[in-house]
């Protein structure tokens, strides 16, 4: 008959398995966060163009997507003009400066681009781009 206090070489918790849990998470989120990017709509197609460079990162950056269908998406949030009109007018209260992309579909209507630069205009910011993909021809 076994004493009660003795301890039994399986019966422990074993600490390898959950090391190794713990390294594969940490890789996970390394690897993540290392491709985070801009924010980018995959399915707006963009123009094509021959000159011009990728900008840089910046925390007052707002990029603007506008869809084939018209739709305005900021932040994975689809908008309004008129509440893209108020975001503008915050982001430059808060920062002073702000700078905008704007990522049109190729097959979007231009009066949809217009919408956007008119809201950049309302809220007096000067630093708009146009996004596009670069191209050899």
């Amino acid at each position: 008959m076994r004493a009660l206090c003795q301890d039994d070489e399986g019966s422990g918790v074993r600490i390898a398995p959950l090391i190794d849990i713990v390294f594969l998470l940490l890789i996970f989120f390394l690897v993540a966060t290392t491709f985070y990017e801009a924010e980018k709509d995959i399915t707006i197609r963009l123009a094509p163009a021959t000159e011009g460079g990728e900008r840089a990162k910046l925390p007052d950056l707002l990029v603007v997507n506008v869809s084939e269908a018209g739709a305005i998406v900021v932040n994975q949030r689809m908008l309004t003009i008129e509440q893209l009109d108020g975001l503008f007018v915050e982001a430059q209260r808060q920062h002073g400066s702000v700078s905008v992309v704007i990522r049109c579909d190729k097959r979007s209507r231009h009066t949809d681009f217009v919408k956007v630069l008119n809201a950049c205009e309302k809220a007096k910011i000067t630093q708009v781009s146009v996004a596009t993909f670069q191209t050899d021809e």
